[in-house]
């Protein structure tokens, strides 16, 4: 019997990962409606999570059906939390990093949201991903979008808004990135999605009157003729 108390395990919401109850609701609501996407594509599989957090996607998923769910971080602290309030027969969870991380079989389906663009190593890091998948396996990979979030950095190179990303992407720049490891990449989803015009300053006036980073639905849905503010890339390793 793990002898683990929950005042052991308490961790403090920095801003750099999601925390249940201790995150201001917009932010929670875009990661759950992430995984609520995900659930879609869970039925019958075998799931990794890699960049899991504290783990509360495992018990969302395996409702959804999933074979089993594998949670894995770099944080021991997250991997520890995780054990102690999420931790079941069909959901495990293991200290590890994305660029690194091993298995002893693939998975059907690996979701990466909101990771690859803390990872100076992204290229390392998706090779990683596409050994860890199965032939025909599903990646779900979720990040911010650039011109939105970051609307001064212009190039890959230059530093986001947000101090703990290390770069972040344009919709055309992750897809490369997939497609030259060998993933097949073409759809598109976001969430918080809104219309992005020439002038900046007609940007920030829209913004000012509409607010759509609270307004705009979190609900992860086709991109079409708006722009989100975090793209979710549904992409698959060919069989």
């Amino acid at each position: 019997m793990s002898t683990t108390t929950s005042s052991s395990v308490e961790i403090a919401f920095t801003g750099e990962f999601y925390l249940p109850g201790q995150t201001d609701p917009r932010i929670a609501a875009d990661h759950i409606e992430r995984y609520r996407f995900a659930a879609g594509f869970a039925r019958g599989v075998r799931v990794l999570d890699i960049a899991c957090g504290v783990g509360y996607a495992g018990p969302m998923l395996l409702e959804a059906g999933a074979a089993s769910y594998l949670g894995v971080d770099i944080n021991p602290r997250l991997i520890t939390y995780a054990q102690t309030f999420y931790g079941r027969p069909e959901a495990n969870y293991e200290t590890g990093n994305v660029l690194t991380y091993g298995a002893k079989s693939p998975f059907e389906l690996i979701t990466c949201f909101e990771t690859i663009e803390h990872v100076s190593e992204y290229r390392a890091a998706l090779k990683n991903l596409w050994s860890l998948a199965a032939p025909g396996a599903t990646l779900l990979i979720s990040s911010p979008n650039r011109p939105i979030t970051s609307p001064r950095a212009h190039r890959l190179t230059d530093p986001p808004a947000n101090k703990f990303h290390t770069q972040e992407f344009t919709v055309e720049e992750l897809l490369a990135e997939l497609q030259s490891c060998g993933f097949e990449a073409s759809r598109v989803f976001g969430q918080r999605q809104r219309r992005v015009y020439r002038p900046r300053f007609l940007n920030r006036a829209m913004n000012s009157l509409t607010n759509p980073n609270r307004r705009a639905s979190p609900v992860v849905t086709p991109v079409t003729s708006k722009s989100p503010r975090y793209m979710v890339i549904v992409a698959q390793k060919p069989r």
